[in-house]
């Protein structure tokens, strides 16, 4: 089988190169396979992107709107690829990761497969197309996402329901009709859409060789080169703990060249969906840029692909805050403002108790800038406190703490000496892989956080204090 579909893609890629070629605005399509330290510079080098969703979704106010029939729930007023384009640009991006297709199988393209597909639909623009263009303007790379399986398969949609053989069409006309593909984004939520990942992997090398390839679940396949990290984080490209949702084995990561980790701009909401356009009441709900800048920074050091879902709304832009945002990151990131820093970076740290003397369990490691080292006090303890000495005064209004992969944090606080007097800034319970705190202003050379009550031993990974110098 292995064999037929290589000799099969290896037809259509020679058939289809002039096709691709010749796209209106389209850059060729470099089919000779480069070594992977190439590849691996070149993906590095894009630092980060936007990754734009935009579907049914954006108008049902639900991450998956199953059972559409009808093609005018999606109903936009308007399409701005331009606009998408010159904010990621601003942004310091070098990418944008484009959703094709959901598990709705409603496709942004103008698919010669399906009709439900913009193309079929009053609205009768070629997204993709658009797109393309848009990139090649403002010199941005272009990704795909896209999902294998639909629901149900869309029996109701398409005869026979979705078949691998529409699988295959669908992924060669993405990769020899929209010019070249930096990477794909393959979601398995919906299953493999019956053709195996390794078949996928297969059938996408052969059309384009350089283009890297990635799922976020499922079987591992032996050209799969781009580690997924779903609501992941910076990390590095062995380390498990960055993929986020991904199923994918730390002791099989050989033969990935990148990783990949990815979450929406909107933070975790109650109604509305997240890695879509949520719902107008949250237009002005986002992480703050404060956040973006230090994951692309760790993003860098560690050359992830950072994509940070930014999603059109009804009208096809960008929300305002959105667009604010990012431009106060692209203007950190080229240096015209100083940005935020871990201003508790290597300062000094005392502890109430420590568990051992062996350096994974020193009190360093609660602020090196490495959220995978940590501190653990004394074996029996159930509370504990951290003092962190920024050795001068400092007006600060952000932490960031991290017990991962020891999840034992119930209830703490936070504290400013101020004057003689520790106050009290913050409190809360969980803490997990990564907590994000604000707070009004506070000027302070001693910070304190305390475990008032911790399932076991209390575990701190990273006690970070954002500020700027």
């Amino acid at each position: 089988m292995k064999q037929l579909l290589t000799t099969f893609t290896t037809l259509i890629a020679l058939g289809a190169c002039s096709a691709a070629d010749a796209l209106p605005g389209g850059l060729p399509i470099d089919r000779t396979p480069k070594p992977d330290a190439v590849r691996v510079q070149e993906a590095q080098s894009l630092k980060w992107g936007m990754w734009v969703n935009w579907s049914f979704s954006t108008f049902s106010g639900h991450e998956w709107t199953p059972g559409v029939k009808d093609l005018s729930m999606f109903k936009p007023t308007g399409c701005d690829t331009d606009q998408w384009c010159k904010v990621a640009k601003e942004a310091g991006m070098g990418y944008i990761l484009f959703l094709t297709k959901h598990h709705d199988g409603f496709c942004l393209w103008d698919t010669k497969t399906t009709d439900r597909k913009v193309t079929n639909h009053p609205f009768k623009r070629d997204v993709l197309a658009e797109l393309r263009k848009s990139c090649d303007k403002f010199g941005l790379k272009l990704a795909l996402y896209f999902s294998q399986g639909e629901f149900r398969d869309n029996k109701d949609y398409h005869p026979g329901g979705y078949t691998p053989e529409m699988k295959k069409a669908q992924l060669t006309e993405l990769l020899t009709q929209y010019g070249p593909i930096e990477f794909l984004w393959l979601d398995a939520a919906q299953k493999d859409g019956g053709l195996s990942h390794e078949e996928t992997a297969t059938l996408c090398k052969a059309l384009q060789p350089n283009c890297f390839v990635g799922f976020n679940h499922g079987p591992r396949a032996s050209q799969e080169d781009l580690r997924i990290g779903e609501r992941g984080r910076p990390a590095p490209l062995t380390d498990s703990s960055g993929a986020g949702h991904g199923s994918q084995d730390a002791s099989k990561f050989a033969g990935f060249l990148v990783a990949e980790f990815c979450y929406p701009i909107l933070p975790l909401h109650k109604g509305g969906a997240d890695w879509f356009y949520s719902l107008p009441v949250h237009d002005n709900f986002c992480h703050p840029a404060r956040k973006l800048y230090l994951d692309y920074l760790e993003s860098v050091k560690y050359g992830n692909f950072f994509d940070l879902a930014v999603n059109p709304g009804y009208d096809g832009r960008l929300r305002a805050i959105d667009v604010e945002t990012l431009q106060q990151v692209g203007r950190w990131i080229r240096g015209e403002e100083s940005g935020p820093k871990n201003l508790a970076l290597h300062k000094p740290v005392e502890v109430s108790s420590t568990f051992s003397s062996q350096a994974q369990h020193s009190k360093s490691n609660i602020n090196d800038g490495d959220r995978y080292t940590g501190w653990s006090a004394d074996l029996k303890a159930r509370e504990a406190w951290v003092t962190v000495d920024l050795q001068a005064e400092r007006e600060v209004s952000q932490v960031m703490l991290c017990d991962s992969p020891y999840i034992r944090t119930q209830e703490f606080d936070l504290e400013a000496k101020i004057g003689d007097e520790w106050k009290q800034i913050a409190s809360g319970t969980t803490i997990r892989r990564e907590l994000w705190i604000d707070f009004p202003p506070v000027k302070a050379r001693l910070f304190r956080l305390n475990l008032r009550k911790t399932s076991n031993t209390p575990f701190l990974a990273e006690f970070q204090i954002i500020g700027h110098e």
